[in-house]
């Protein structure tokens, strides 16, 4: 067989690897266009949806970026696996809101103390291409979030 028809024939078979990117993209999309279709989901933007567990005072004030946040944090990726939890641990997180993932950064920014949120965030508002240990590449992360403080 010629090397040029060998070569494009593997570029093919790659392009259509179901791990490729575009192919997990255009799953995510999907997820996303699913998961608006149910009963109490709020979509804050592409990609960025969150539904209520709990609601907390609603006279509290939202945090900005510059605030340190004390708050529980479930991580779950969308086949059920949990990638971190501070709610395992018994340790809620306390960190600068700036210091999060862009995700966490804009659903937090919409909370009051005492919220707790189911969130989901595209991969794109997470680690991307990167990925993290325990979190593949392009992956949808679930979070429930409780936010207990802000200093």
């Amino acid at each position: 067989m010629n090397k040029v028809l060998q070569f494009s024939l593997l570029l093919i078979l790659v392009g259509c690897n179901q791990d490729s990117p575009n192919v997990k993209q255009i799953g995510n999309m999907q997820y996303f266009i699913e998961n608006a279709a149910q009963d109490g989901i709020n979509q804050v933007e592409s990609g960025l949806q969150y539904s209520i567990i709990s609601s907390g005072d609603e006279t509290a004030q939202s945090p900005d970026l510059n605030d340190v946040i004390t708050a529980h944090f479930h991580g779950t990726l969308t086949d059920g696996t949990v990638f971190w939890s501070s709610v395992d641990m018994n340790e809620p997180l306390k960190v600068q809101l700036s210091g999060l993932i862009v995700g966490c950064q804009k659903i937090i920014g919409l909370m009051r103390v005492g919220d707790k949120w189911r969130v989901y965030i595209d991969p794109s508002m997470a680690y991307g291409d990167e990925g993290r240990p325990g979190i593949p590449s392009n992956s949808i992360l679930i979070f429930d979030i409780e936010l207990l403080d802000i200093e």
